[in-house]
Order: C-alpha cells, then sequence, then structure tokens
C-alpha cells in the first residue's frame, strides 16, 4: 500500500531561484524560498519554505519567476539529510510537481497566469544535486 504525500502551497517568493546542473546528467535544478502567510484574528504567521524542482521546469524557473511573485505550488514533501565540517545537517523541503502563476486581487499584476508541469526527473540521488 502506497502512503499521499502532497503538498499545495501559495506564497510569495523569497529569493530569486537559483539553477544548477546535476553533474554528469546534464539535468537542471532550480532551489527558490517561498513564503506562506497564514491569517488569523489577531496575528499572522509565516511560514519559509524551500523550493526544489527539476528539468524544463527548473528552467522556467529560472527565466520567469522573481522575488516577490506570488505562486501556486503542488508537489511532496522531501526529507534530505548531510554533514557539512562534520555536522550532521537535515531539512524539510518542497520538490515541485506543478507551479502556478498567480494574479494578486488587491493590485494590478505584472505577473500573468498560467501553469507548467514538471517533467519526472528519474531517481535522483541527493549526492548529485550541486547545492
Amino acid at each position: 500500500m502506497g502512503f499521499l504525500n502532497k503538498v499545495m502551497l501559495l506564497g510569495n517568493v523569497t529569493r530569486n531561484p537559483e539553477v544548477r546542473f546535476i553533474p554528469g546528467r546534464d539535468l537542471p535544478v532550480a532551489k527558490f524560498g517561498l513564503a506562506v502567510t497564514r491569517k488569523m484574528k489577531d496575528k499572522e504567521e509565516t511560514c519559509f519554505i524551500d523550493i526544489v524542482t527539476f528539468g524544463k521546469t527548473a528552467e522556467m524557473c529560472g527565466e520567469y519567476v522573481t522575488k516577490g511573485m506570488p505562486l501556486l505550488i503542488e508537489g511532496r514533501l522531501q526529507y534530505s539529510t548531510w554533514e557539512t565540517e562534520g555536522q550532521k545537517r537535515s531539512k524539510h523541503e518542497v520538490v515541485a510537481e506543478n507551479i502556478q502563476f498567480v494574479s494578486r486581487k488587491d493590485s494590478k499584476s505584472e505577473y500573468g497566469s498560467g501553469a507548467f508541469d514538471v517533467p519526472s526527473a528519474g531517481a535522483i540521488d541527493e549526492d548529485d544535486i550541486p547545492f
């Protein structure tokens, strides 16, 4: 039996995508941040999330996605571990499978609306990702 691992996020890009290529595979990888704010009666709570995507979607992100842009992201949660200077590190990130541009309701947005799907990147070893 398989388990469901699905994430949907609506937020603003916190840093421009950084696009690199996995050595030996010529596969583009884009990483960027997303801020998702939850508004309650008397306060706001913002969650900052690392996003990673592969292939043509990574290239599209590098070309069209910029800091401050609102996006709707559909993907899956992934847990990564690594070691730096003898210290074990880990984090959760979202692997984007579908990214959609979102227009801002409260102002005339410079961003159009549209979506692009992530083609399957195949099995990717975390050690291959160059950042």
